[in-house]
This record gives C-alpha cells, sequence and structure tokens, in this order.
C-alpha cells in the first residue's frame, strides 16, 4: 500500500519569501483593489530581486513556521506519512543557484526533511499521487489544482497563518481516528 504525503511548500509557508523581498526592495509587497496580496511581484521589481545574490538562501522563518512543521513531522511520526518539502524554481529559470539555496536553507531550518522540486509552481500538482495527500501552500492556484487531482489542500495566508495551522490540526485528528 503507498503510503500518504505530506508536502509544504518553502517560500511563503516556512520561509518569508515576501518579507524578504520587501527588504531588499524597500518596498511593500503589492495589494490589489481588496488589500488582498498580488499572485507576483511586478517584473521591474522581479528583474531587481532576480539579481540578489542568494536570495532564496537567507529568507527569514514565518514566524509560526516550526509550529506548522512540528505538525507536519507529527503526521510522518505518528501516522506514518512521508513528508517532504515541495518548493518551486521561478517560472523562468532566471535564478541560477536557486537549487542550491534552497537546499542549504533547509539544511540549515529543518535537515530532517528532503527537498522536492516542482520543479516549477504548476507542476506541483504530479506529485499529489494519493488521494488524500496533503499540500500545505500560499497560492490559490496550486491549491486549487491539488484538490483537482484528488488531493487535500491547506492554503496558507499571510493574515491568519493561524488558520492553517488550525486547519491542518484537524485534518491530523481525523486521520488520527481512522
Amino acid at each position: 500500500m503507498t503510503k500518504h504525503t505530506i508536502h509544504l511548500d518553502m517560500d511563503g509557508v516556512v520561509a518569508d519569501w515576501d518579507q524578504a523581498a520587501s527588504n531588499y526592495l524597500h518596498t511593500n509587497f503589492p495589494l490589489d483593489a481588496a488589500g488582498q496580496k498580488e499572485d507576483r511581484w511586478p517584473p521591474h521589481l522581479w528583474e531587481q530581486l532576480r539579481e540578489a545574490p542568494h536570495f532564496y538562501r537567507y529568507l527569514p522563518k514565518m514566524k509560526r513556521a516550526d509550529d506548522l512543521v512540528n505538525l507536519a513531522r507529527r503526521f510522518r511520526d505518528e501516522l506514518h506519512w512521508n513528508l517532504v518539502m515541495l518548493t518551486a524554481i521561478p517560472r523562468h529559470n532566471d535564478v541560477f543557484e536557486v537549487f542550491d539555496d534552497k537546499f542549504r536553507w533547509m539544511l540549515d531550518h529543518y535537515p530532517d526533511i528532503p527537498v522536492h522540486f516542482g520543479p516549477y509552481s504548476h507542476d506541483k500538482q504530479d506529485h499529489c499521487k494519493v488521494k488524500g495527500d496533503i499540500l500545505v501552500d500560499d497560492r490559490l492556484d496550486n491549491c486549487e489544482q491539488w484538490e483537482y487531482k484528488g488531493g487535500t489542500a491547506v492554503r496558507v495566508l499571510r493574515k491568519d497563518y493561524d488558520k492553517c495551522i488550525e486547519d491542518l490540526q484537524e485534518i491530523f485528528e481525523a486521520f488520527k481516528l481512522v
């Protein structure tokens, strides 16, 4: 029988990409008319970010990243699931040190969790192999694609990170009863 897997996204879920980008660019992440975060940085700002040396290597952790990761470890340790970090490379593959930077970031912060690459964001859905596999991600399109493949998606919203942890805890408790 194939084991379930819980996949954690890296940027925007455990690594605070937005804060690092805002700090580097000396500006806040663009918001839409409703005050929600846009999906992507404007191209002129992305051009500046892709030139930042080892940008992904030194991202700060999200404030409650350890809580989220510890809960994911419970899926691994108590329910005997696989646990992986499922991350993506920039859509134009134009940040050459991104693979090495992300591996090194994980070794510094969560060395017990293997890193898998989409390789691109839209490829994450292809990692859903067992009905009920979980993806924890900040992008709505990734979550929708994951659910279309039969998986369970938990969306991380910067403004309500606690809800993500609560939702994942509920899923854990439900699987624990099975």
